[in-house]
């Protein structure tokens, strides 16, 4: 490119989770672009906005770690079981929306009702959810109970 600035044509946008997205911005966007994303991002928020009551009140959940999570991972015993039984068990997987891929859930931490129910919520809204063994995400892995 040598000494002319590159300027694109438009910000990317990529997908998000529940309450956010990623767009690019980079020294090849004009201001007039960013002021337009501002502008739109503000346009939908003053069209779509609408009581909060049903939603989730917050994204981040403490998590339980109960084991280091290379334990848990490689544990020799482990079970795949429909998520809404999993309350109270030690997942051995990555749960994540993607972007960002921060985990909901991560090897060796307990799994909460909490969480459950986020997850369900993140698939009801269509989150793309990754990490998971079942590309569904009905079923985790988890450390088999002992008898």
């Amino acid at each position: 490119v040598g000494s002319e600035m590159c300027i694109r044509d438009s910000i990317q946008v990529e997908l998000g989770d529940i309450g956010n997205i990623l767009a690019y911005i980079s020294i090849g966007d004009r201001m007039r672009e960013t002021e337009r994303l501002v502008s739109a991002l503000h346009d939908i928020k003053r069209r779509y906005m609408r009581d909060k009551t049903g939603l989730l009140d917050r994204e981040y959940i403490s998590p339980q770690v109960v084991m280091t999570p290379q334990e848990a991972f490689y544990a020799a015993k482990e079970e795949m079981i429909p998520i809404e039984q999993t309350e109270g068990r030690i997942c051995t997987e990555f749960v994540m929306c993607y972007p960002p891929g921060i985990p909901i859930l991560a090897p060796g931490e307990r799994i909460t009702r909490e969480i459950i129910d986020y997850i369900l919520y993140a698939k009801e809204k269509g989150c793309s959810i990754t990490g998971t063994e079942d590309e569904k995400v009905e079923r985790l892995n988890v450390i088999k109970e002992r008898l």
